[in-house]
């Protein structure tokens, strides 16, 4: 795979990131117009202001906070979900009604002790961690913190009609995860037959190339990544191409758009490239 820019990589570089991507999503909403915070999103039954509680809330359970009871117990609503989705919904609940400025004041608090512990001289990468899908190392944390960050950021932007910071670190680090599930998506879930290629060219703002083709080995499909840099002899395959832009890949990876509507060109085999873009959701 290829990316222009760069992907951050080590932890110093991702917490450039997050600070870059808590800093957009702060003036965000500083500048929100009359009407902006009660704007619908694209995740279903989520206001603009719902957006910047969710960031908040989440913020503060990887920091630590015990997640919020269920004051219903006999409901069934979000909040009553099992699992992680559950206690999203109890975080969101439990910040819904705090005014966008106390949000932001939280937001800049949060990020300021976040940024503080990532920098310290005795903090490692290899810390362990606590997630919102369980225990990790702090890189990790940090690369999930910064994906869902970006993302929200992205559903605000759109919501409110101010496309923006689709060309920085945290956006290019989006686009490395969805590159690095290409494979699995090819060969696994997509079901794109032996002797096939799919390659995703993004024309940018973050430009970048990822490949994979299917290989059967022990009767188990296995995408097999191209432009790895590798020495490997790739075999002829028929070959798929789907080009998009950084905006439509990113939000067609988290769910945000449905296949029907994420503007693509295809080169080659219009109904392989359906299958993959139906089959390229990564976020949770």
């Amino acid at each position: 795979m290829s990316l222009h820019p760069a992907a951050p990589e080590d932890l110093p570089a991702l917490t450039a990131a997050y600070v870059q991507t808590v800093q957009s999503i702060s003036d965000l909403g500083h500048s929100l117009r009359p009407g902006d915070a009660e704007r619908e999103t694209q995740c279903p039954g989520w206001t603009v202001h719902d957006q910047f509680a969710h960031v908040v809330s989440l913020e503060a359970w990887v920091q630590g906070e015990e997640p919020p009871e269920l004051e219903d117990a006999e409901g069934d609503g979000p909040q009553a979900q099992p699992g992680i989705n559950g206690i999203v919904a109890r975080f969101l609940a439990s910040r819904r009604d705090r005014s966008l400025e106390e949000l932001l004041e939280e937001l800049d608090d949060l990020a300021t002790s976040r940024v503080q512990h990532l920098e310290a001289e005795t903090t490692s990468p290899d810390d362990p961690a606590v997630g919102p899908f369980g225990a990790t190392t702090l890189h990790g944390l940090t690369e999930n913190r910064l994906f869902d960050l970006w993302v929200h950021e992205q559903d605000i932007r759109e919501a409110i009609g101010r496309p923006g910071n689709l060309d920085g670190a945290a956006a290019a680090h989006c686009v490395r995860l969805l590159f690095a599930a290409l494979p699995r998506i090819v060969a696994r879930t997509a079901q794109v037959p032996e002797g096939h290629a799919v390659i995703l060219d993004l024309s940018g703002p973050v430009v970048g190339r990822a490949g994979a083709r299917v290989e059967v080995r022990d009767g188990k499909a296995h995408g097999i990544p191209l432009f790895s840099g590798d020495s490997e002899h790739h075999p002829d395959v028929v070959t798929t191409t789907i080009t998009m832009s950084t905006q439509a890949a990113t939000r067609r990876a988290t769910g945000r758009v449905s296949t029907d509507d994420t503007h693509v060109t295809v080169t080659g085999d219009e109904e392989i490239a359906r299958r993959v873009l139906d089959a390229m959701v990564i976020a949770p």
